[in-house]
């Protein structure tokens, strides 16, 4: 009985891999693209959470000054127009200005709000931009894998 080398196949093999090598080279640059933009936008979206954060600090320090400021206004309000006679229009004032620093103290607690949900909604970008990243690290250590597997056998 007679043996055959068979040069065909592994001919066959030989090419198949110089081309699943050639696709991979070919698909790699694309995945490294894709992950430095995926790792671009997670940094926007964590600079804009930290944008969003540092606007929250500011606004919560503002609402405790105008609060105190509000407090201020009242506790003299109260000092200024308590069992005294006066003009009506004198007392119109004073309740007009503690009013105002009472709406001022309002707007900034609804200001304050609307960043918490901010930075709520902010948050949930980042984490989406982070796992974007991580599953393009995933796909490029793939293919390099891959790649590498494919010269070790070739």
């Amino acid at each position: 009985m007679r043996r055959h080398s068979m040069p065909e196949p592994e001919a066959e093999t030989d090419a198949s891999a110089a081309e699943l090598q050639r696709t991979l080279q070919l698909l790699l640059p694309i995945r490294r693209q894709r992950l430095s933009r995926s790792e671009r936008q997670q940094r926007e979206q964590e600079q804009a959470l930290r944008a969003v954060v540092d606007k929250t600090v500011h606004t919560e320090r503002k609402l405790d000054e105008k609060k105190g400021e509000y407090q201020q206004i009242r506790a003299g309000f109260m000092q200024q127009n308590a069992g005294v006679q006066q003009a009506k229009f004198r007392l119109e004032r004073a309740l007009q200005c503690e009013q105002q620093a009472a709406e001022e103290v309002d707007r900034q607690r609804l200001s304050l709000h609307e960043l918490a949900e901010q930075q709520q909604q902010q948050q949930q970008r980042v984490e989406q931009a982070q796992r974007e990243t991580r599953l393009r690290l995933r796909d490029v250590e793939k293919l390099e894998y891959l790649l590498q597997q494919n010269e070790v056998s070739g």
